[in-house]
C-alpha cells in the first residue's frame, strides 16, 4: 500500500513542479507522511529521502522554515539508514548538503554551511570510491555534480568568512567537475561552467587578476550557449555572465562589456520565473549594470530603472536571506548616485537608511563588508557636504578607515582614496592639521597599493601631489606625478575602444601639464619635463600613430618582424564601430572576439620588444628623445605652452636647444577667464591683446622675432598649446585697438600641432614633393549649400561658389575634381584615393563626446561623418596631402577634460593620413570662407603643392582679409547656432581669426 501512496505522491509533485500549484504539493507531502507513518519501523531510507525532497521543493515556493527543517531531519534518517558502501548514500548526502545550504540562506547558521560542506565532501568520497572500483572516475556525471555543489558551498563560506583557502578550493573542485563531466550532457556541463565562472569572478574581486575575470566571462559565455534558450536555468547563467561583464567594465572601462552586461541582465530577468530564487539575483545584477551605465553616460533613465529593479530585488527575497544585505547595499548606492543628479534629500536620507541596514545585517568578515562600509561612508559624506553636520563626516571617515584596515586586495586602494577624499573635505571645514595629514597619508598609501586599479592609483597620486605641492616639496610632488603618468598605458590598452580610453583619460585632466610644471619646479632639465608632457598628452592619438608607423625600413631589414607587426596592427586598428557589432551566433562569439583582441594586444607588445632588441631599431615606437625633439624644429621653432596649477611655462624647441620660460602672469584661472571671453566673443580685442602681452610676445621676443617682417622672409612657428589654451587663437594674438604691428600675424607664419610626436609622425610618414606635370591627383569636393534637418535647411549662399572656385583651379593644381553623392559612406570611400579633400558646409561639435563631432552631409541625421569615422580611416598608403574643412569648429574640442587629447575633426584627418589640415576654432563667415580658400589655393597654384605653401597660403589669406577691413557678419557655418536659432556673433574685424593650419 505504501508503495502505491508513494507513487501517487510523486505524480502530484511532478505536476506541482510543472504548474506551481501548492495544493498539489501539500497533498503530496500529506500522502508521503502517511506512507511513512503506515510503514512504521519498516519505513525505508528512500521513503524518508523522497518525503524530504518533496518538503524541500515546497520550501522553495513557500519559504517555510518548518519545511526545510523537516526535509533535513528526514534526509538525515535516510543517510543514517543507508550503509556506507551503498550506492544511494552519496545521493542522500548530496541532497542533505543542498538542504543545509538552503537553511543557511535563511538562518545564516554557519554550522549548517560547515556541515553542508562536510556531507557533500563525504558524498564525493563515496562516489569516487565507487568510480575507482569501476575505473570511470574521470567520466562520472554524479561525481562531477557533487564536486560542483561542493565548490558552490565553499564559495558561499568564503563570502561569509573571507577565507581565500575556501575560494581557491572552490575553483579547484569546480575545474575538477568540468574535467569529469561527460560532454554528451550539455546541461550538467553548463552548470559546472557557470559555477566555475562565479568562483573566478569572486577571486578577481579579491586579487584583481584579469586572467581570472577573463576566464570567468569565457566559461560563463560557454555555459549560456550550451543550453537551449527556453531552459529555465539559462536565466541564472545569464545573470552570472552579466555580473562578470560589469566587473570587467569597472576595471577596464569597456562600454562594449557594459552594454552587453545590461543586455544579458535584462534577458536574465525576462527569462526568470517570478517565484524562482534566481529572479531577485538577476534583478540585482540588472540594477548594478544600469547603475554603472548611468555613471558612464549620465543617463537618468538608466539610474531610475536601476533603483526600480534594485527595490524589486530586495522585496523579492525573504528578510533573512543571506544575499539581502548585498541587495540593500547596491540599492542604497544607486540612490546616493541619483541624489547627485536630482538633489533630492529624500533619496539621500533613504540611501543612508538602507545602507545602514545593509551594514548592520552583514556579518563580520563578509567578503563585501568593505564595499558596504564604503558606500555608507559615501552617502554620509555627501550629506555632510549638504548640511555641514560634522558628525556625518566623522562617521564617514571612521567607516572608510575600517574598510581599508579590513581589506588586503585591490579594493583597498579605493577605500584609501576615498578616505583621503573625505579627510580632505573635512580639513577644508576644520583646517585641522590631523585631517590634512590623514588625507595625504591615505592618498599616498592608495598610490602604493600595487594591486589596486590603475585608475584609482593614478587619482591617488595626483591628489597626494597637489597636497604636497602646497608645501613646495617639489621633489616628492614631481616623483609622484611622473610615476602616475608612466601608468597611463595601463589604462589605455590597444584592445580597448578609443572612446573608452578617452573616457578614462578625462578623469586625469591636467595631470601631465602638472607633472611637467612640477618637474621644472624641482629643477629638472626642460627636455625631461617636455618629454614627460609629451608622454601624457595625446594618448589616443599616440596609440594610433604607433600602429600607423611607417615600417619601410623594418620591412627591408627584418621582413619577418615587419609582417608580424603589420598583421597585429591591422587586427588592432580596426574601425571602432566593429567592436559593438554582433560577431556571430551565440554569446561565446562575443568573448572569443574580445579575447582575440586582448591576445593581439599582448602579441603586439611582444613584437615591439623584439623589434627594439635590434640595435638599429632600439627607439622603435619610443617617445621622442631630446635629440629627436630638437630635430623636429629644423623647419622652424616649436613652442609648447603649458598651463597648470603649478605654473605656466613656454617650452621653446630649436635645433640646438630646448628652453623653458616661466610665464609669470599666466595662471589657470586667468586662462579660463580669457577662454570664456573668447567663446562669447564679447571683447575679442581685449582677449587677443592679453594673449599677446602675456604669452606670445615674450615667446617671440625670446626667439628673436621682435619686429614685423618686411622682406617676405617669413619665419615659421609651430604652436602646441595645452589644456584650455588649445581653444584660443595664438596666431591672432596682438594689439588691435590702434594702428599697431604688435601682432603675431605680422611677425611669423603660424601652424599648430597636437604634440611634437604628432608633428614628427606626419613628417616621417611621407615627405611630399611638389606636384609635377606628370602627376595628377584627385580633389574630393563636397559643397553643402543646403543641409537637411537644419532650420531653413542650413542654407549657405556661398558654399557652391567655394566649390566652383576650386573646381576651376583644379587643372592648374594638377588635380581632377570629384563630386560624389554627399553621403557618409560615399565620402569615406573616395577619401581612400584623393589628394585633396575640400568640404564647404556645416560642422557640428559634440561637447559631451568629442569623437561624435561631425561634418553634416545629406545623411548626417542617421549616419554622420564623425571624428571617429575619419580617425578609423587609414589613408597612409595613398598619402593624401590636404584636407580643407571650411566649416565651423572643426579644430575645436569643447570637452575641457579632453583638451589635451586633441579630439576634433582636424586631428582626425591628420591621424587618418592627411599631411595638412586647415580647420576652424569656432563659427566662420559663409562669405569669407570663399575668400580664404581662394587665396590659399592660389598660393598652391603659384608655389606648388608643398608643405610651406599650405601654411604660407593660409597666412597670406588671413593677412589680406585682416587688412581689407571689416566683413559682414553674414550666415555662419555652425549647425548648433542654427538649431538654437541664435543670432550671428559679432565678428566684425575678426572674421579671419578662427582659421588654423595643422600640419608638417
Amino acid at each position: 500500500m505504501s508503495k502505491l501512496w508513494e507513487d501517487e505522491a510523486n505524480k502530484l509533485f511532478q505536476r506541482f513542479q510543472r504548474n506551481g500549484c501548492l495544493k498539489d504539493a501539500n497533498k503530496g507531502v500529506r500522502i508521503m507522511e502517511q506512507a511513512i507513518g503506515l510503514a512504521g519501523d519498516n519505513a525505508t531510507p528512500d521513503m524518508f529521502f523522497n518525503c524530504g525532497m518533496s518538503l524541500a521543493s515546497r520550501f522553495l515556493h513557500s519559504d517555510s522554515i518548518d519545511d526545510i527543517n523537516r526535509a533535513i531531519s528526514l534526509t538525515d534518517k535516510a543517510v543514517d539508514g543507508t550503509p556506507c558502501g551503498h550506492a544511494d548514500r552519496a545521493s542522500y548526502l548530496e541532497h542533505l548538503g543542498t538542504y543545509l545550504s538552503l537553511r543557511f540562506s535563511q538562518t545564516w547558521s554557519m554550522a549548517d554551511l560547515d556541515r553542508a560542506i562536510s556531507v557533500v565532501g563525504e558524498a564525493v568520497d563515496v562516489v569516487s570510491r565507487h568510480s575507482d572500483n569501476n575505473n570511470n572516475n574521470n567520466n562520472n556525471p554524479k561525481r562531477a555534480s557533487y564536486l560542483s555543489s561542493l565548490g558552490s558551498y565553499l564559495a558561499q563560506r568564503f563570502e561569509q568568512t573571507g577565507s581565500m583557502a575556501d575560494l581557491n578550493r572552490a575553483i579547484s573542485v569546480a575545474d575538477e567537475a568540468i574535467d569529469g563531466s561527460p560532454r554528451g550532457d550539455p546541461l550538467y556541463h553548463a552548470s559546472h561552467l557557470s559555477s566555475l565562472g562565479n568562483h573566478l569572478g569572486q577571486r578577481f574581486e579579491q586579487t584583481g587578476s584579469m586572467a581570472d575575470l577573463n576566464r570567468a566571462i569565457s566559461v560563463a559565455s560557454e555555459a549560456v550557449d550550451a543550453i537551449p534558450r527556453s531552459h529555465p536555468v539559462r536565466a541564472s547563467y545569464l545573470g552570472g555572465l552579466g555580473k562578470h561583464l560589469c566587473r570587467r567594465f569597472e576595471r577596464t572601462g569597456s562600454t562594449a562589456d557594459l552594454d552587453r552586461a545590461v543586455g544579458v541582465a535584462r534577458e536574465a530577468v525576462d527569462a526568470s520565473p517570478r517565484k524562482h530564487p534566481s529572479y531577485a539575483l538577476n534583478l540585482h545584477t540588472l540594477a548594478i549594470t544600469l547603475t554603472c551605465r548611468s555613471a558612464r553616460t549620465g543617463s537618468a533613465d538608466d539610474l531610475d530603472q536601476a533603483i526600480e529593479a534594485g527595490s524589486e530585488a530586495v522585496n523579492a527575497v525573504h528578510p533573512s536571506h543571506t544575499r539581502r544585505p548585498l541587495l540593500l547595499n547596491n540599492l542604497g548606492a544607486a540612490l546616493t548616485s541619483r541624489f547627485y543628479g536630482k538633489k533630492s534629500m529624500d533619496d539621500l536620507h533613504r540611501a543612508i537608511g538602507i545602507l545602514q541596514s545593509s551594514v548592520d545585517a552583514m556579518p563580520p568578515g563578509h567578503s563585501h563588508a568593505g564595499r558596504a562600509l564604503s558606500n555608507l561612508a559615501r552617502a554620509l559624506g555627501t550629506r555632510f557636504e549638504q548640511t555641514g553636520a560634522i558628525a556625518d563626516a566623522d562617521r564617514a571617515i571612521s567607516l572608510l578607515r575600517d574598510a581599508a584596515e579590513g581589506a588586503n586586495g585591490p579594493e583597498r586602494a579605493g577605500y584609501l582614496f576615498y578616505l583621503g577624499c573625505w579627510s580632505r573635505t573635512r580639513f577644508r571645514h576644520t583646517c585641522s592639521v590631523d585631517d590634512f595629514n590623514r588625507a595625504l597619508e591615505s592618498f599616498t598609501a592608495g598610490w602604493h597599493c600595487r594591486d589596486g586599479r590603475p585608475s584609482i592609483r593614478i587619482r591617488s597620486a595626483n591628489a597626494a601631489a597637489y597636497m604636497i605641492a602646497a608645501g613646495k616639496e617639489w621633489t616628492q610632488c614631481s616623483r609622484l606625478l611622473r610615476d602616475a603618468v608612466s601608468l597611463f598605458p595601463a589604462v589605455s590598452p590597444r584592445s580597448l575602444g578609443r572612446t573608452d580610453v578617452q573616457s578614462l583619460l578625462a578623469g586625469f585632466y591636467g595631470l601631465p601639464p602638472a607633472a611637467a610644471a612640477a618637474a621644472l619646479n624641482d629643477g629638472n632639465a626642460p627636455a625631461d619635463a617636455l618629454r614627460l608632457l609629451e608622454l601624457g598628452r595625446g594618448v589616443v592619438a599616440g596609440l594610433l600613430m604607433d600602429m600607423r608607423r611607417d615600417i619601410t625600413a623594418l620591412e627591408l631589414r627584418h621582413p619577418d618582424l615587419a609582417d608580424k607587426f603589420a598583421r597585429l596592427r591591422d587586427e588592432l586598428d580596426s574601425p571602432e564601430r566593429l567592436l559593438s557589432e554582433a560577431p556571430g551566433d551565440g554569446v561565446s562569439s562575443w568573448e572569443r572576439r574580445a579575447e582575440r583582441r586582448r591576445t593581439a594586444d599582448e602579441e603586439f607588445g611582444d613584437v615591439v620588444d623584439a623589434i627594439r632588441a635590434r640595435p638599429e631599431f632600439s627607439d622603435f615606437l619610443q617617445p621622442p628623445a631630446a635629440e629627436e625633439l630638437m630635430r623636429a624644429a629644423e623647419q622652424g621653432p616649436i613652442v609648447v605652452v603649458n598651463v597648470s596649477s603649478f605654473g605656466c611655462d613656454a617650452f621653446t624647441v630649436e635645433p640646438g636647444s630646448i628652453r623653458a620660460t616661466r610665464l609669470a602672469d599666466v595662471t589657470e584661472i586667468e586662462v579660463a577667464r580669457q577662454v570664456d571671453r573668447l567663446r562669447a566673443q564679447s571683447d575679442l580685442s581685449s582677449s587677443l591683446e592679453w594673449l599677446w602681452h602675456n604669452i606670445c610676445r615674450p615667446i617671440l621676443d625670446a626667439l628673436g622675432f621682435r619686429n614685423p617682417v618686411t622682406d617676405g622672409n617669413w619665419p615659421h612657428v609651430w604652436w602646441i598649446p595645452t589644456g584650455l589654451l588649445s581653444q584660443v587663437p595664438l596666431h591672432a594674438a596682438g594689439i588691435y585697438r590702434q594702428a599697431s604691428k604688435e601682432r603675431v600675424l605680422d611677425r611669423v607664419v603660424s601652424s599648430y600641432a597636437p604634440s611634437i610626436r604628432a608633428l614628427l609622425h606626419g613628417r616621417r610618414h611621407h615627405v611630399h614633393k611638389p606636384t609635377g606635370a606628370s602627376t595628377v591627383g584627385s580633389a574630393l569636393v563636397v559643397a553643402m549649400q543646403e543641409t537637411p534637418g537644419l532650420p531653413d535647411r542650413g542654407y549657405l549662399r556661398f558654399a557652391n561658389d567655394e566649390a566652383d572656385m576650386l573646381e576651376k583651379l583644379c587643372p592648374q593644381l594638377q588635380l581632377a575634381p570629384i563630386m560624389p553623392p554627399r553621403r557618409r559612406d560615399d565620402i569615406i570611400a573616395h577619401l581612400q584615393e584623393c589628394k585633396v579633400f575640400h568640404f564647404a558646409g556645416h560642422g557640428k561639435s559634440d561637447q559631451k563626446e568629442p569623437s561624435r563631432s561631425c561634418l553634416l552631409l545629406e545623411d548626417w541625421e542617421k549616419t554622420p561623418l564623425t571624428v571617429g569615422d575619419v580617425r578609423d580611416s587609414r589613408l597612409q598608403e595613398s598619402a593624401p596631402f590636404l584636407a580643407y574643412l571650411s566649416a565651423c569648429s572643426t579644430g575645436l574640442n569643447k570637452e575641457t577634460k579632453l583638451s589635451d587629447e586633441g579630439i576634433h575633426l582636424v586631428s582626425a584627418f591628420q591621424l587618418a593620413g592627411f599631411r595638412h589640415v586647415v580647420g576652424t576654432l569656432w563659427e566662420v563667415s559663409d562669405k569669407h570662407c570663399v575668400d580664404v580658400a581662394r587665396i590659399l589655393y592660389k598660393t598652391l597654384q603659384e608655389e606648388g603643392m608643398t608643405d610651406a605653401a599650405v601654411s604660407r597660403g593660409l597666412h597670406r589669406a588671413l593677412r589680406m582679409l585682416r587688412n581689407g577691413g571689416a566683413g559682414d557678419a553674414d550666415e555662419v557655418r555652425d549647425a548648433e547656432l542654427l538649431c538654437a536659432e541664435a543670432p550671428s556673433r559679432g565678428v566684425a574685424d575678426f572674421f579671419w581669426v578662427p582659421y588654423v593650419h595643422f600640419g608638417a
